[in-house]
C-alpha cells in the first residue's frame, strides 16, 4: 500500500516552498469543478428530456407537427436554447482547461494570482487551444506529472516495464481526448461567441416526414466575416451555421463535456498529489486504463509501492469576521448595490497563516 501522508509535514512543506495558496486554490478548484460538472450534466439531461417530449408528442399525433402549431414550435425553441446553453457551458469548460493548462505549465505558483484580464489574453488562449493538438507524449508526461517508473525501487524490472506500458497507454488516451476537445472548440467557437454577444440565432423551425415519422430541426446562427479575394479586395461575406437536433449530437456534447471535465480534474488532482508528495514521483490516482488486465496489474503494482501517498486532501480556512463598523458598511452597500467589493484578497498568505490553515487526509 502507498504510505500515509502526514498533514503537518505536508503543510509545512507547502509553506516553506511558497505553495500554500497554490494548494488551497487547487483543493478549491476541484470542489468547484465538481459543481460545474453537475450543472452541465443537468443541462444535458434536460436536453434529452425535451427531445423525448417532442418525439412522444409527434408520435402520438403526427398531424400536430405543422409550422402553424405554436405549441410545437415553442417546444423546439425551448430545446434549441437548451442546446445553445450546453454548447456555451462546454466551451466555458474548455476555456477553463486551457487557462489552467497554460498557467500551470508556465509557473504553477502564479496560478492563484492569474485571475486578471491581462493574465491570459485571447490571443494566448487561442494559442493554447492549438497546443492541445501540438503537444506530444513527452509534454503529457511532464504536464500531468507522470513518474519515472525506475524510481519505484519496490518494483521488479518486469513490474516497472508493465507500469510504463500502462502509463504510456494512458498518455496516448490523454492526447486523443485533447484532440477531440480541440475539434469541438474549433467547430463551435463562432457559434459560442455569437450566442454570447449577439441575437443572431434562428430557432423553433422544424419539418416532419409523416410517413416515416422522421423529424428534422436545426438551429441557425448567422455570422459575418471580411475575407480577401484573390485580387486583394476585401469583401464582406455572410455565413450561417447549422446545428442539428438529434440524440446523436446530445451524445457528442456529453462525450466532449466528459473529456474536458476529466482532463481538467486529472490535471488539478495530479498537481495536488505532486505537491502532497513534496514534488516527488507518484503513480497518478486517475489513469485512462481500459483493459481489465491493465486495471488488475495496476492495482497489484500500486499495492507494492510505499514511497508515495495519494491522500484525500481537504482544506479548511479560518476567516476572521469583520468588525462591527466594517459589517455595517458591507450591509449598507449590499442594500443599495446588491454587491460589495472588498479591498483585500481572501487568499492572502499572511492572513491565512495568521488565522490558521489545516489540512486533513481523510
Amino acid at each position: 500500500m502507498v504510505s500515509k501522508a502526514e498533514p503537518t509535514k505536508v503543510l509545512n512543506y507547502w509553506i516553506a516552498n511558497d505553495y500554500l495558496d497554490v494548494a488551497i486554490f487547487l483543493i478549491t478548484s476541484l470542489d468547484n469543478l465538481r459543481n460545474r460538472g453537475n450543472l452541465l450534466k443537468r443541462d444535458l439531461d434536460e436536453l434529452k428530456r425535451k427531445l423525448k417530449e417532442i418525439d412522444e408528442k409527434i408520435v402520438q399525433n403526427p398531424d400536430v407537427a405543422v409550422p402553424e402549431n405554436l405549441e410545437i414550435s415553442q417546444l423546439f425553441k425551448d430545446f434549441h436554447y437548451t442546446e445553445l446553453e450546453v454548447i456555451q457551458r462546454v466551451n466555458i469548460l474548455i476555456e477553463l482547461l486551457a487557462v489552467y493548462y497554460f498557467v500551470m505549465r508556465k509557473n504553477l505558483r502564479e496560478l492563484p494570482k492569474a485571475i486578471g484580464s491581462r493574465d491570459i489574453r485571447p490571443r494566448e488562449l487561442h494559442k493554447e487551444f492549438n497546443y492541445f493538438v501540438r503537444q506530444d507524449m513527452k509534454d503529457v508526461w511532464r504536464n500531468f506529472k507522470y513518474p519515472d517508473v525506475t524510481h519505484f525501487v519496490e518494483l521488479s524490472s518486469k513490474e516497472q516495464n508493465t507500469l510504463g506500458k500502462i502509463l504510456t497507454k494512458s498518455a496516448v488516451s490523454t492526447l486523443k481526448k485533447f484532440r477531440e476537445v480541440y475539434e469541438f472548440q474549433r467547430n463551435f467557437r463562432i457559434v459560442y461567441n455569437k450566442y454570447k454577444h449577439t441575437l443572431s440565432e434562428s430557432t423553433g423551425m422544424f419539418g416532419i416526414n409523416k410517413e416515416k415519422l422522421i423529424v428534422q430541426s436545426h438551429i441557425f446562427v448567422r455570422h459575418k466575416e471580411e475575407e480577401k479575394t484573390s485580387s486583394g479586395k476585401v469583401e464582406t461575406k455572410y455565413h450561417t451555421y447549422l446545428i442539428p437536433v438529434s440524440l446523436g449530437i446530445i451524445e457528442y456534447f456529453d462525450k466532449i463535456a466528459r473529456n474536458t471535465w476529466t482532463l481538467l480534474e486529472f490535471l488539478i488532482g495530479n498537481t495536488l498529489y505532486f505537491l502532497a508528495n513534496k514534488e516527488k514521483d507518484f503513480i497518478p490516482k486517475r489513469l485512462f486504463v481500459e483493459s481489465e488486465e491493465d486495471k488488475n496489474d495496476l492495482i497489484q503494482i500500486c499495492n507494492k509501492v510505499t514511497t508515495y501517498a495519494i491522500p484525500n486532501i481537504r482544506g479548511r480556512i479560518k476567516a476572521k469576521a469583520p468588525d462591527q463598523q466594517t459589517m455595517e458598511q458591507i450591509n449598507k452597500k449590499i442594500k443599495t448595490n446588491y454587491i460589495y467589493r472588498m479591498d483585500k484578497d481572501i487568499f492572502n498568505i499572511e492572513t491565512l497563516l495568521k488565522e490558521g490553515v489545516t489540512i486533513s487526509k481523510d
